[in-house]
């Protein structure tokens, strides 16, 4: 799909957003695995990114679905670099992501009341008579 608007890169990272990782089912802008978008005025677009670890088995995939998303708006051409560092941790997640996948609190929740010991029961009473007098 050809088009008459400048690409840019927030337009970028709109498609982006079209790209899941297939381990994780969520997508790579959310999950803070893209670094940088770069678009140049002819159109070219770099993509610098990170995969959650450098042995991932679908990082082919999720790079192929990274050209594809920005052809379809308009990319005359689409290079993607893998960069390690930073290195990716659930660190860079969006805060909603975070919160979707049980990582972070929600906002409305409340936080759990902190449990303050209870004292110890008082001392036992001393016994009369003969045992009470052979243990004192």
């Amino acid at each position: 799909m050809e088009t008459t608007t400048q690409l840019t890169a927030e337009i970028c990272r709109t498609a982006l957003r079209n790209v899941i990782d297939p381990e994780i089912y969520q997508n790579i802008i959310d999950l803070g695995l893209v670094y940088g978008v770069e678009v140049t005025p002819t159109q070219a677009v770099t993509v610098t990114m990170t995969l959650t670890t450098p042995h991932c088995p679908l990082g082919p995939q999720i790079i192929e679905n990274v050209e594809k998303e920005l052809r379809a708006v308009g990319a005359s051409s689409v290079a993607v670099e893998i960069v390690w560092s930073p290195p990716w941790t659930p660190d860079a997640m969006t805060p909603e992501l975070k919160r979707l996948l049980g990582i972070a609190p929600d906002d409305d929740e409340e936080p759990e009341p902190e449990l303050e010991p209870e004292p110890p029961p008082p001392p036992a009473k001393k016994k009369n008579g003969l045992l009470g007098w052979l243990f004192r």
